[in-house]
């Protein structure tokens, strides 16, 4: 089915089913290689999205003490909820804000979150607000964005988008990459109070088998919402050639593999 005769997807479910496969359950994987969960221990997602390390941290098949994921977004929550896990029946869904999480103090040993800290509106705040709910001695795990110059396929992406719908669509994607630097990270963690700070440029390879399906996918399914909805189908079909011909060598004529290029942040409350 075309992009002009596709029947209009919701933007969670379109995330879910374009990003998260190609992107985010790597990134997840990553993630949990890097802390091993243990069990017994307490883990929080936040800002969770459609809840794929929570899942991913389920099918490790640990006896965890209880496993909660939270996200600000409805929409996010609803698909999480709806694909759940079947390693794990008691997973805790919450909808909040990362600057005031429902939790007491110290309740969490171990806490994950990828490729949102950059979206918070107050960063330091909502570290500071994860410090007061992890247990002394807590691990955490994020992972966030570099910069266009190192991801090849996002800075198509903005350039498509900046062509064919309009220069606020490409700030969209240069938004997922707004907190590139490693030492403003190491920071902020040091400011809201964690110690032990890694901060590790680390480069995944991606890849998906057909390029034109995930560039209409994920132009409609961003972080910061659908960039493609309200256009006609020609100029849907222009921007995707855009993105095609911007992704250069990462392109073969029908899959695309890609450099993904992130700071991994491990410390320890």
């Amino acid at each position: 089915m075309s992009p002009k005769t596709a029947k209009p997807v919701a933007f969670a479910d379109r995330y879910q089913s374009v990003l998260v496969p190609v992107i985010f359950e790597h990134w997840a994987r990553e993630l949990i290689r890097r802390s091993a969960p243990q069990a017994g221990e307490h883990v929080l997602d936040l800002a969770c999205g459609t809840g794929v390390v929570t899942r991913e941290v389920a099918k490790l098949g640990l006896n965890l003490g209880s496993q909660v994921a939270v996200d600000h977004s409805a929409d996010m929550l609803k698909v999480a909820r709806r694909l759940g896990s079947p390693d794990a029946h008691d997973i805790e869904w919450l909808q909040a804000a990362a600057g005031a999480l429902p939790f007491e103090d110290g309740r969490f040993d171990l806490a994950y979150c990828q490729q949102a800290l950059q979206f918070f509106p107050d960063r330091l705040a909502a570290l500071g607000e994860l410090h007061r709910v992890m247990k002394k001695g807590g691990r955490v795990a994020f992972c966030v964005q570099q910069g266009l110059a190192v991801n090849p396929m996002l800075r198509a992406q903005a350039r498509a988008l900046d062509k064919h719908v309009g220069e606020g669509a490409g700030s969209a994607v240069r938004a997922i990459c707004g907190l590139p630097d490693g030492d403003e990270l190491r920071s902020l963690f040091e400011d809201a109070g964690f110690t032990d700070i890694e901060v590790e440029s680390v480069t995944l390879s991606l890849h998906h088998p057909d390029a034109r399906a995930f560039a209409a996918g994920a132009m409609g399914g961003m972080h910061t919402g659908d960039k493609l909805s309200g256009l006609d189908g020609d100029r849907i079909d222009a921007a995707i050639e855009e993105f095609l011909t911007g992704l250069g060598d990462c392109y073969d004529g029908t899959a695309m593999r890609f450099p993904h290029v992130s700071n991994v942040v491990l410390a320890t409350a």
